[in-house]
């Protein structure tokens, strides 16, 4: 008896001991008291802002209490933090302007807790000029997806991939494209639409706008050429200066490990118009002229990406990992990552209004292996198209914008929206 005793005894103590909360996880619980604050670190979202009324950039700031702990931000009333700058001018927690007058000042800022002496660090932005993006015509680029499945894919895996589906994906193309569903603080709208064609090379009206079916027993790379020639003996790779050809290839038995990293980012611009000035190539691009007997193949004039990873794309960290298939428009238009797996492979993408970092970086958030990074002064959502496999990539930056431009204008093998063919039939 006394032994059943002593092991309820022991069991009753465990249970108390297990629910006593240690002093990290009481300092979950609720918001924070603000009398107990000891510091506060300011962070901003960018260093650079637009002056077009719609760009936001956020003051993040970071609080330790008294003990010593970080705070986390859910648990912060940001009532209670006024912001700052150095000529006394009170500015909300998310900043926007349209005043022009702005443009190209640098604003200071610093935070304050309410009633108190408590301040942050200064940190400082510059106001941008808006006036390039805004001053952009549209484009719009004609594109059809190939869908290639086998016979047993189909079969086997729930069907073939419903063109709404497809139509979901163009959607989420186009959304990064016009900066739609992003307040970023250097995003913008490129003015380049992507418009699902309606009519095939030989002028037939195609019966799923943008979509060209192609079924066979198996698909596989026996050129092992990264499907280049099994693509050309499909009758898959349509005019280029008509089209925007996307190959969307089942993969199902990993033929490639790394489809991605092997071929969709292959698929970068090459060539440059006859008279162009190479000294205007924008940097970090190697492009040369058309050779006379020059035969288009599919990674020069498309982009090549693995079917299933438009449903089951696995986000995580890495340089040879799955990206979106919207990063690898962003390689089909001449853009750069903006990233790096390591201090090792700290990126270069030539341009000045986007953010860089690079993994197990031991000052960035979570080594910056997550969807939101910390470096400097800045913490912020990996959401630039050319970001990591974990960002969402919804934005393009404006000197992006401008890469791209000069990219579809001056090279040939990006010309099809000089062309309304797959619109018309004719």
């Amino acid at each position: 008896m006394k032994r059943i005793l002593y092991t309820l005894a022991a069991i009753f103590i465990g249970c108390i001991l297990s629910c006593t909360p240690d002093k990290d996880e009481v300092l979950e619980m609720g918001p924070v008291d603000m009398d107990h604050i000891k510091e506060i670190k300011l962070r901003t979202s960018h260093y650079q802002i637009l002056a077009d009324g719609k760009a936001q950039l956020e003051f993040n700031p970071l609080l330790t209490t008294e003990d010593g702990f970080t705070v986390q931000d859910s648990r912060v009333d940001h009532s209670q933090i006024e912001y700052y700058t150095s000529s006394g001018e009170t500015l909300s927690k998310v900043f926007s302007t349209s005043d022009k007058s702005l443009i190209g000042k640098t604003l200071n800022v610093y935070a304050k807790i309410k009633g108190t002496e408590i301040t942050s660090n200064t940190t400082t932005f510059t106001v941008m000029d808006p006036s390039v993006s805004n001053a952009y015509t549209e484009i719009t680029v004609p594109i059809i997806f190939h869908l290639i499945q086998s016979n047993k894919d189909i079969a086997g895996y729930g069907g073939e991939i419903p063109m709404e589906r497809i139509h979901l994906l163009l959607d989420k193309i186009n959304n990064t494209f016009s900066g739609s569903v992003s307040t970023n603080a250097m995003g913008v709208d490129t003015k380049i639409r992507f418009k699902a064609a309606v009519y095939d090379p030989y002028g037939n009206k195609l019966q799923e706008p943008g979509i060209n079916r192609i079924y066979v027993e198996e698909v596989t790379d026996e050129a092992k050429d990264q499907y280049n020639t099994f693509i050309v003996n499909q009758k898959a790779l349509w005019p280029h200066d008509k089209y925007l050809n996307v190959w969307l290839i089942s993969d199902r038995e990993n033929e490639y490990d790394k489809f991605f990293y092997t071929i969709s980012r292959t698929c970068i611009p090459r060539y440059i118009t006859s008279g162009t000035d190479p000294a205007e190539i924008p940097e970090g691009l190697t492009l040369s002229s058309i050779p006379e007997s020059w035969t288009p193949t599919p990674n020069e004039v498309g982009i090549l990406y693995k079917l299933q990873s438009i449903q089951t794309m696995v986000r995580s960290f890495g340089e040879k990992n799955e990206n979106e298939l919207v990063n690898g428009f962003g390689f089909y238009l001449g853009l750069l990552p903006t990233w790096g797996a390591s201090s090792s492979a700290k990126p270069q993408d030539y341009c000045s209004d986007t953010h860089k970092y690079y993994g197990n970086d031991k000052e960035g958030y979570n080594k910056n292996q997550t969807a939101y990074k910390l470096v400097g002064d800045c913490f912020f959502l990996a959401e630039n198209i050319m970001d990591d496999p974990v960002g969402v990539h919804r934005s393009v930056s404006q000197q992006q914008a401008q890469r791209i431009r000069w990219i579809l204008t001056n090279s040939p093998e990006r010309s099809a929206w000089k062309s309304d063919y797959a619109f018309t039939g004719r």
